[in-house]
């Protein structure tokens, strides 16, 4: 007695396959991640470029992502057809039930050798179901574009905030320098007014002290004048009364 898979809605003996909605929900309630395609973009490092770069690398990020979107939009769709069993064991790996898929090979693996099993006879997967799996692993890889996609937008936002405060706080400071400029100079005028101030009030000063020093000279010597001409006035008068009581003597 063999046993066939047959995809029309179940599988004849023991197995049997789940319909094509409970493996699509289940795929997408899954918590572990399905196998990384190998036409999977990976926009890590372009995040990272943008997060270092600044804001301006922000838009080779966006046609990064793109065009590496366009490239995995146009790739052709490959069909491989798979057995029943190869389907089986690619699902459960790819949703991680290790156990499952080990107990699941375990009793096929006996089913063939008891000769219950005709591998020769068991049916190809339909397309269809080829396709769901290229579709929700499709819908995953987009989901994280989209998450890496936002995650490079968040860093993106995150740097120019950052260039916008730091902008501000250059405006500040520049606007602080200007005021303090400002003030410079308007000491530096009002230094100026008070110097040409003191310069015209010491040159009156100065002027006023060449008049008292000439004026002192001037006095100084009307009274040696008038000094030496008491001194020699006083000497022709000792001399006349000198003269005068020599004659009188006489």
């Amino acid at each position: 007695m063999c046993v066939c898979l047959s995809f029309s809605g179940s599988l004849t003996g023991k197995a049997t396959i789940p319909n094509t909605q409970p493996i699509n929900e289940s795929m997408r309630a899954s918590p572990e991640p399905l196998e990384k395609d190998e036409m999977a973009p990976d926009y890590r490092d372009a995040a990272f470029h943008c997060e270092d770069g600044g804001g301006a690398d922000l838009e080779a990020t966006i046609k990064a992502i793109q065009s590496q979107g366009e490239a995995s939009a146009a790739a052709p769709i490959l069909h491989h057809h798979e057995t029943g069993d190869e389907f089986l064991s690619s699902f459960l790996f790819q949703m991680g039930m290790t156990e499952t898929l080990d107990w699941f090979q375990m009793e096929w693996a006996e089913l063939i050798q008891r000769g219950v099993v005709d591998t020769q006879q068991v049916e190809m997967v339909p397309d269809v179901y080829v396709e769901i799996q290229h579709l929700v692993r499709n819908f995953k890889k987009i989901q994280q574009e989209g998450k890496e996609y936002r995650e490079a937008s968040s860093a993106a936002v995150d740097i120019l905030e950052k260039v916008r405060k730091a902008r501000h706080i250059q405006q500040m400071h520049h606007q602080r320098v200007l005021m303090e400029k400002n003030r410079l100079i308007e000491e530096l005028r009002k230094l100026k007014v008070k110097y040409n101030h003191y310069e015209s009030e010491l040159k009156r000063w100065n002027e006023k002290y060449h008049a008292v020093v000439k004026q002192t000279v001037l006095m100084r010597w009307k009274r040696d004048k008038a000094a030496e001409l008491a001194n020699q006035t006083g000497k022709l008068a000792l001399e006349s009364t000198y003269a005068k009581n020599k004659v009188k003597i006489l």
